[in-house]
């Protein structure tokens, strides 16, 4: 991937206005963006484009998979990828950060400014893997 290759964040939460929000934000910084609605059709992306370099991923999601079960997934598929957690109802995250750990990312609390957004997000994006 050449320098002036964006990179790509996969933004997964199932509130539709947050996701729309994460999603404008980081395309204005130059990022390449996917989204989905929940940790199934998160998986799919990942299969399907190879360029993803970021998770970002709710914690608490309905359905049979949240954001911990999401990111193990994701690592099976790509272990390259970054990891970036959010959540906004924090006493509802089994400590220590779930069964799998926490050991894939940063967390972001809920509710974030764009300007703490982006940085995590830069932040993760320049870790090493």
């Amino acid at each position: 991937m050449g320098s002036s290759d964006p990179r790509v964040v996969l933004v997964v939460d199932d509130d539709p206005d947050l996701r729309t929000l994460a999603k404008e934000y980081l395309v204005d910084c130059g990022y390449r963006v996917l989204d989905a609605e929940h940790g199934e059709r998160a998986l799919a992306l990942l299969r399907r484009e190879p360029g993803i370099n970021l998770l970002l991923t709710d914690i608490v999601m309905p359905g049979h998979m949240d954001g911990f079960e999401l990111a193990h997934q994701a690592k099976q598929i790509r272990p390259n990828l970054r990891i970036l957690y959010t959540s906004g109802r924090v006493p509802d995250v089994p400590l220590p950060w779930g069964e799998k750990g926490i050991g894939y990312g940063h967390f972001l609390p809920k509710p974030w400014r764009l300007n703490e957004l982006g940085g995590e997000v830069e932040r993760a994006l320049n870790q090493a893997a």
